[in-house]
């Protein structure tokens, strides 16, 4: 894990990156999305997160997972210290650390609207201390650190999936099964091609009802909804790269140019050309 140095905002060059910052200025952070997983820790302030179409109002001692391509902005109250943590972390590091049915990213994979936790003054201060203890391990230099501190990080990732866990867990709807995440990697590896509902009960043998309400029910998310959202993020990613927006629009499956602009606007509340001209993704640092 390397120092947070890398100017190139918003890219993950490791396995995961810690932050711990406090700011006494608030920032103005547009919509955006990340490639990686990512966990906010608030210390000190107020701050209110929008994640889609659902806002959470962070106090002191809650803990927020943000998880890969899903748009969200914060806005930062004034007049006083912003103090946080803020933890990237990539789906294929997870997934290394995990095992047959301990996977790690489970505590990203939960449903629309279960993002917070509130942490207990205990749970509070053993996830601040196994930070700490993964900084100073991966500054130490000592005999085998950096496998030392990517033990302690995955330690750290299993304490945070009990903590969700335990949150009436009974409550919270199943993370996806195979099936679902299957669909779902069909649909982010085919985002050109036909995406329809006959298309998709097809390829994976069932009914187009049972795929929608699974589908929903497993991911918050309606099957429509995410392949727009997965389009959009494709398009703004290609974009940022320098492609033309028509080609990015049709390069995700949008022959109809007036609706790719009406997604696109929808999802990051500004157009492509505003996109553009902002930077993008690359000027997110940290949020």
């Amino acid at each position: 894990m390397e120092a947070a140095t890398d100017r190139r905002r918003g890219y993950l060059h490791e396995d995961f990156r810690i932050f711990h910052l406090k700011d006494a200025d608030a920032t103005r952070v547009d919509y955006h999305y990340h490639e990686f997983h990512k966990l906010v820790l608030l210390l000190s302030g107020t701050v209110t997160y929008f994640i889609e179409d659902i806002s959470y109002t962070l106090k002191p001692g809650d803990l927020l997972v943000v998880p890969r391509g899903v748009i969200h902005k914060p806005l930062i109250s004034t007049g006083e210290d912003y103090e946080r943590y803020v933890i990237w972390a990539t789906p294929d590091f997870l997934a290394r650390s995990s095992r047959p049915d301990q996977e790690l990213s489970n505590v990203f994979d939960r449903p629309t609207g279960s993002h917070l936790l509130s942490l207990s003054p205990t749970a509070r201060l053993d996830l601040m201390q196994q930070l700490t203890r993964i900084e100073q391990s991966a500054r130490s230099g000592d005999f085998a650190a950096p496998l030392l501190t990517e033990n302690l990080f995955s330690i750290f990732m299993i304490s945070v999936n009990r903590l969700f866990l335990q949150k009436s867990s009974a409550a919270l709807s199943p993370v996806p099964d195979d099936k679902t995440r299957a669909i779902c990697r069909f649909i982010d590896e085919h985002l050109s091609r036909d995406l329809s509902v006959e298309r998709l009960s097809s390829v994976f043998y069932t009914s187009r009802y049972h795929l929608m309400r699974t589908f929903k029910a497993q991911t918050g998310q309606t099957l429509h909804q995410y392949i727009t959202r997965r389009r959009i993020l494709k398009a703004a990613e290609l974009i940022s790269n320098g492609t033309p927006v028509a080609k990015a629009a049709s390069a995700c499956g949008y022959e109809d140019y007036s609706a790719f602009l009406r997604a696109f606007k929808s999802i990051f509340k500004v157009t492509p050309k505003h996109f553009t001209s902002s930077g993008g993704t690359a000027d997110i640092e940290h949020e």
